[in-house]
C-alpha cells in the first residue's frame, strides 16, 4: 500500500536576486560567479531537496517571469539566496504570484572574515546583511510568512540549519496543498470537532472533499475474494491474533472494508480525512456492519492519516505530525493517574503503526468497544510504544489565534507503563512542564477538543514552524 502525497525531497525553486549598480566594484565576472554559486548550492542541496528550477531576478519582468514559472512548477517551497543588496520589489514580484508557498531566505555569505583590506568590492560582494533586510521588510508588510536563515556556505551547522528550514517549509507547503476527506459528517452533536470548508481553505489552503458513505458501501461490494485473501495472508504474516477463533466474520469484514476505503481515498486524490462510522453505511447495517477501526489505522499508517467521529480539525493535527515524521494516534486523554502525573492514552480502535514500539509486533483482536453490542464487530491493533520523549498535537479554530486556526502542542514523554487491556493501541504520556493539574488545564484550556494527535519526539519547534508558513498560530503548553 503506497502513500500517495507522503513526504519526499520538497521540490524547491531557487532564487538569486542581482543588481547591476555596483557591480563594476566587483569585478567583470562577478554575475556568472553568482549564478554559478546558485547553482553549486543547489546541486549541494540536492540530497534535501529536489531543486526544481534556479533563476535570477535583476529586474521586475524576471522576477515576473520567475514567479511564473515557479507557479507552474507547483513547487513546494521557494529559496531566496540573498548575497547581495538588490531592490526587493524584483523578488516580489515573484513572491506575490506564489502567494500560499512558504519562503526560505538565506542570507548567504561565502566567507565569515573581515579583514583590514575590507573595501567596496568586499561590501558589495558580501551583502547578504544589506539585501536581506530589504527583502525581509516587505515581507513583513505584506504579512507574508518566512524563515530567515544568516549562514556562511561552507559552515556545516549553517547549512544545517538551512536544510532544517526546507524541510519544514516543503512540508507546510504539502500541507497547504492537502485535500482531506469528509466520509459522511461528524456524529450528531459534535461541533466541536468540524470547521467551515471554506474558513479552513481560506486561512491553510487545505481543501475538504465530500465523500458520500454510500460510496464506501459501493466499493465494498467491488472488492474480490482474492483480494481479501491476499491482504489477509500479509496480515497474518506482520501480525500477532490475540483470541482466536476470531467472531464470525469479522477477519473478512475488516479486511474488506480496508480495501474498500483504500480505493475510496485513491479515486479522490485524499491525504487523509475524517470519517464517521456510526451510521447505517456503517457500524448500524449491512453489508459492512462494523466500526472499520483498522481500516483507518492502515491508512494512517500508510501517510494519510484518518480520525473518526468526523473530527476533521484533528486529521488537520494527524496529517501536521505525519508529515513531519512522526506518528499520527488518533487519541483520546482518558484519565489522570495524579499520584504518578500520567495520563492514560488510548482510543476507540484506531491505530499508526509509527506508534509501535521497535521490534515489537502489533497485535490484532476483536474490538471490544463494539463486540457483543452490535451484530457484528470488527477488528483493531493492540500495541504500545517505546518510552521516550513525546508530543500530542491539536488543531483548532480560534477567533483570536493569527489566521483563525491555532496548533496545540504539549512536549512530554511516553513512560514504559502500558495499559493493554484497553483493547486498543495505548501508552502512558507525562506532560513535560508543569504538575500534571496544570498542565493539563493549560492544554484543554487553549483550545483542543477532545481528540489529538500523540507522536514519539519533541515536534513542537517543528509544528510552530509549520503553523509559520500556513500562517497560524501555535501555542506550546
Amino acid at each position: 500500500m503506497t502513500a500517495p502525497g507522503a513526504p519526499s525531497r520538497p521540490q524547491v525553486g531557487i532564487v538569486h536576486p542581482y543588481w547591476n549598480l555596483w557591480e563594476h566594484t566587483a569585478g567583470p565576472t562577478f554575475r556568472a560567479d553568482r549564478m554559478a554559486l546558485a547553482r553549486a548550492v543547489a546541486e549541494e542541496l540536492s540530497d534535501a531537496i529536489d531543486p526544481v528550477a534556479v533563476f535570477e531576478i535583476a529586474s521586475a519582468e524576471d522576477g515576473l517571469a520567475a514567479g511564473r514559472r515557479l507557479a507552474e512548477l507547483a513547487v513546494d517551497a521557494v529559496l531566496v539566496l540573498q548575497t547581495m543588496a538588490v531592490p526587493p520589489a524584483w523578488t516580489m514580484a515573484a513572491l506575490d504570484l506564489l502567494p500560499n508557498v512558504p519562503v526560505v531566505v538565506w542570507a548567504l555569505h561565502e566567507t565569515g572574515l573581515v579583514e583590514g583590506a575590507f573595501d567596496h568590492s568586499s561590501i558589495t560582494t558580501q551583502g547578504a546583511t544589506v539585501g536581506a533586510p530589504m527583502l525581509s521588510n516587505l515581507l513583513s508588510r505584506a504579512g507574508r510568512p518566512f524563515e530567515l536563515v544568516l549562514a556562511r556556505r561552507m559552515d556545516p551547522a549553517g547549512i544545517g540549519r538551512v536544510r532544517t528550514a526546507l524541510r519544514l517549509a516543503g512540508v507546510a507547503g504539502g500541507i497547504a496543498r492537502a485535500r482531506l476527506g469528509r466520509i459522511g459528517r461528524p456524529l450528531e452533536g459534535y461541533a466541536h470537532v468540524d470547521v467551515e470548508d471554506a474558513a479552513l481553505r481560506s486561512a491553510t489552503g487545505i481543501e475538504l472533499v465530500f465523500v458520500d458513505p454510500d460510496e464506501v458501501v459501493e466499493r465494498y461490494r467491488e472488492v474480490g475474494a482474492s483480494e481479501v485473501a491476499a491482504l489477509g495472508a500479509e496480515v497474518r504474516r506482520d501480525w500477532v491474533f490475540e483470541g482466536e477463533p476470531f467472531p464470525a466474520t469479522s477477519l473478512d469484514r475488516s479486511l474488506r472494508a480496508a480495501l474498500a476505503l483504500e480505493r475510496v481515498v485513491d479515486d479522490h486524490r485524499l491525504d487523509g480525512g475524517a470519517f464517521n462510522c456510526h451510521v447505517r453505511q456503517f457500524r448500524f447495517g449491512e453489508p459492512i456492519g462494523i466500526a472499520p477501526c483498522w481500516a483507518l489505522g492502515r491508512l494512517t499508517s500508510a501517510g494519510r492519516p484518518f480520525t473518526c467521529t468526523g473530527d476533521i480539525v484533528t486529521a488537520v493535527a494527524m496529517l501536521t505530525t505525519k508529515r513531519l515524521g512522526g506518528a499520527a494516534l488518533y487519541h483520546e486523554i482518558e484519565a489522570i493517574d495524579y499520584a504518578s502525573g500520567e495520563v492514560v492514552i488510548a482510543n476507540s480502535g484506531e491505530h499508526d503503526l509509527a506508534w509501535l514500539s521497535p521490534g515489537a509486533r502489533p497485535r490484532l483482536r476483536p474490538n471490544g468497544w463494539f463486540c457483543g453490542k452490535d451484530p457484528h464487530c470488527g477488528l483493531c491493533a493492540v500495541f504500545e510504544p517505546a518510552a521516550g520523549p513525546a508530543s500530542l498535537v491539536g488543531f483548532t479554530p480560534h477567533p483570536a489565534a493569527l489566521g483563525g486556526f491555532r496548533f496545540v502542542v504539549a512536549r512530554g514523554e511516553l513512560t514504559p507503563r502500558t495499559f493493554p487491556e484497553t483493547g486498543t493501541v495505548n501508552g502512558a504520556f507525562r506532560f513535560r512542564d508543569g504538575p500534571v493539574e496544570d498542565a493539563w488545564a493549560r492544554w484543554a484550556g487553549a483550545g483542543v477538543n477532545h481528540h489529538s494527535s500523540a507522536t514519539p519526539g519533541d515536534l513542537s519547534a517543528a509544528v510552530v514552524a509549520i503553523a509559520r508558513h500556513l500562517g497560524v498560530e501555535a501555542v506550546v503548553v
